[in-house]
């Protein structure tokens, strides 16, 4: 028997408005659209269930679902399992329907694959291989281009320790350059949370241009006064505000005994809009399927959802309910 997805949904006896159709107890039998399968929650919340399958080139969910089934009807098993009610927007489209809808969107060849869509940080990496600044994260456009300035910092540190007046002095291991009073500083890493979080320096200890110590104002009293910070000794921090000369944001940190600086143009590159619109696309190809010996159980439950409940509003058969018969004449 055929596992159609159509096959099981009922039916609803529907006064007939077809042009021409007078008799009020004309009625015909339309498929309830409004009576839809869902997968369970356990189901969707256990991973066990599920296989990842990744869609290739113009894959519709029939092709998917025979290639793993080996029965193309299986197709709204497939959506299903990924929450899928609209294909046409959350299924990717095929090439052509795609780049004749881009086109439309931004109007020109130029605009869509010159213009920039938004700018991503480039992943970058300390001589030992680990991530300093986190790649693909999205910045405003102004980083590369006002005098807003942003400094994002990895170096190390000695010590960290707070008093009962609530400040808390950072002793750095090799110094930082370009840090001002008033400038923000983003720590984390630390091992007591209260030492964690955004706050403006208060003050520096500088020795020629590079500050080898600053202070923060805690938001209470620390009750431990020198707590560890993360395994490696190193700290991450943002600075924000007026923290150089110049009209670009920069990154800079501290490895292997030097100092680098990187100007925003080279930590940071533009996603054109064609780019943009293939990511959002691409996206959609990775989606889970369910795994073969679990059919049976979707089937079961779809048994079970699907039917009229005797007793119901309009009931007529476990696979029909008859509507309003409302109609209108001039």
């Amino acid at each position: 028997m055929s596992n159609t997805y159509f096959r099981q949904v009922p039916n609803l006896e529907y006064v007939n408005r077809t042009k021409g159709s007078q008799d009020i107890s004309n009625y015909i039998n339309v498929k309830n659209l409004f009576k839809r399968g869902k997968l369970r929650e356990d189901i969707i919340q256990n991973l066990t269930f599920f296989t990842k399958y990744e869609i290739i080139g113009d894959e519709r969910p029939d092709q998917v679902a025979y290639k793993v089934y080996d029965d193309s009807t299986l197709d709204w098993v497939v959506l299903l399992s990924n929450n899928i009610t609209n294909i046409q927007s959350e299924w990717p489209l095929p090439q052509t329907s795609l780049d004749e809808i881009l086109l439309e969107k931004y109007g020109t060849y130029d605009k869509l694959y010159s213009g920039i869509h938004h700018y991503e940080t480039v992943e970058l990496t300390n001589i030992k291989g680990g991530v300093i600044l986190e790649g693909g994260l999205e910045t405003p456009n102004t980083w590369r281009t006002n005098g807003n300035y942003i400094q994002a910092i990895n170096t190390k540190i000695n010590q960290i320790s707070g008093d009962d007046s609530k400040v808390a002095t950072v002793t750095m291991y090799n110094g930082i350059k370009n840090l001002e009073v008033g400038s923000e500083v983003y720590i984390q890493n630390v091992s007591s949370g209260v030492y964690n979080g955004r706050f403006p320096v208060t003050s520096v200890l500088k020795v020629s241009d590079v500050v080898i110590r600053f202070t923060y104002l805690l938001p209470s009293i620390p009750t431990v006064k020198n707590p560890e910070i993360g395994g490696t000794e190193e700290v991450s921090f943002t600075v924000e505000g007026d923290v150089g000369t110049g009209n670009a944001y920069y990154y800079e940190y501290y490895d292997n005994n030097e100092y680098h600086t990187i100007p925003a143009a080279k930590m940071t590159k533009g996603i054109t809009n064609y780019e943009y619109e293939m990511k959002k696309e691409n996206d959609k190809r990775n989606i889970y399927v369910l795994k073969s010996q679990f059919l049976n159980v979707i089937f079961n439950d779809m048994d079970k959802i699907m039917p009229y409940k005797k007793g119901a509003a309009q009931y007529v058969s476990d696979t029909l309910k008859k509507g309003e018969n409302i109609r209108l004449y001039n």
